[in-house]
């Protein structure tokens, strides 16, 4: 399964206390991955995968709980996927200011790549706040199910909203780590 994500905001590079910024970032995203399990395949295994691991002990159920706040990661170890993402920020300045100006790369790219998991088990207490049943939709379960990373910048041709003015656009192509009959329609 392969689908486009976009994302225009601030991209702060990675430092001590950004858990909100991250956060900010997944909240955004959230409508868009939830969107995803109105089509199909997803729509087809939304009632076997959307619940927690204890209900009817599904083995793919995929609905995992941070303090007071639910999440529901995609892509997991429980459902035997993986995601190759091919990512394009574009911003209004020369292609590779990106990583000059204000914070390095890979800095930027651990936040946004935290963005797009569930919080780790770690940082249960800064959701302690929320008490939802509506879950967070988040690409995956956590960064290390990434098993391919293409990053590009370019020059952003329309002005934008936000003050650092970032557009990316995410390329995700999911695979299966293990074909079963529960991910096949799901897996590229």
């Amino acid at each position: 399964m392969k689908f486009t994500l976009l994302f225009e905001g601030d991209i702060p590079p990675r430092r001590k206390g950004s858990h909100d910024e991250i956060h900010k970032i997944r909240c955004d995203l959230s409508p868009q991955l939830k969107a995803l399990w109105d089509f199909p395949p997803l729509a087809d295994e939304a009632k076997k995968w959307l619940k927690h691991a204890d209900e009817n002990g599904g083995d793919y159920a995929i609905l995992e709980k941070r303090g007071g706040a639910v999440f529901a990661p995609l892509i997991s170890k429980r459902n035997d996927l993986h995601c190759e993402l091919r990512i394009k920020f574009l911003r209004q300045q020369a292609p590779g200011q990106f990583i000059a100006d204000g914070g390095d790369i890979d800095n930027r790219m651990k936040t946004f790549l935290d963005a797009l998991s569930v919080p780790p088990l770690a940082q249960a207490s800064l959701f302690a706040q929320f008490a939802s049943e509506e879950p967070i939709y988040c690409l995956m379960q956590d960064d290390g199910l990434v098993t391919k990373l293409d990053v590009e910048t370019d020059r952003l041709l329309r002005p934008t909203e936000t003050r650092f003015g970032l557009v990316a656009i995410v390329e995700v192509n999911v695979r299966a780590t293990r074909l079963t009959f529960a991910n096949i329609g799901v897996s590229g």
